[in-house]
């Protein structure tokens, strides 16, 4: 079964996410216990820091893409751990 993310072998990111809108978000950095993460959208009024991740269940990438899709924004471009 796919999880929708690749292991990048080229441009530097960790995690390639197909977003449900054909989209594509980079992910950077590794998901830690504590990791907070920085957001930068499509629209750039809504780049922040989503610190209410609970990295005990969203624990990977993918789940981690998958919650901010859901429960923040879906025009997510590039997540980074921080």
């Amino acid at each position: 079964m796919s999880d929708n993310t690749n292991k990048s072998e080229s441009g530097g990111q960790d995690y390639i996410y197909k977003r449900k809108d054909g989209g594509t978000t980079f992910c950077y950095g590794e998901v830690e216990e504590n990791s907070n993460f920085s957001i930068v959208c499509d629209d750039e009024n809504h780049d922040g820091i989503a610190d209410d991740v609970d990295t005990a269940i969203s624990n990977t990438w993918f789940k981690v893409c998958k919650h901010l899709e859901k429960n923040y924004r879906k025009d997510i471009e590039q997540i980074q751990s921080c």
